[in-house]
């Protein structure tokens, strides 16, 4: 019993202490407003921050072109009431998405 208890105990430390084969991949994704984009104006590049910092904060940066122009100009009021913004805000960030929506 002695040596079943022993062996056991020998193939675990030698398992436990075999090197590990597990590759490690660093993923690190960053949103679109890190990438450098040239506005047309600068009325349009605060409408990005505003996005990203408002948006992209629940909705993880959506693909803008998924909605038509229409959708957009319903669904930023609607949002930006629930994000507290204001007017000026809100209008950023609709001239901004559906600026986005041309490239």
């Amino acid at each position: 019993m002695k040596k079943l208890v022993f062996t056991f105990s020998a193939i675990a430390l030698l398992v436990a202490c075999a090197p590990k084969t597990t590759e490690v991949i660093d993923k690190v994704e960053t949103p679109e407003s890190n990438k450098t984009i040239d506005f047309p104006s600068g009325e349009i590049a605060e409408g990005d921050y505003l996005y990203t910092e408002n948006c992209g904060s629940c909705h993880k940066f959506k693909t803008i072109t998924n909605y038509s122009e229409e959708q957009w100009k319903k669904i930023v009021p609607k949002m930006a009431k629930e994000a507290k913004l204001d007017a000026t805000q809100e209008n950023k960030i609709l001239q901004y998405v559906l600026w986005k929506r041309t490239l």
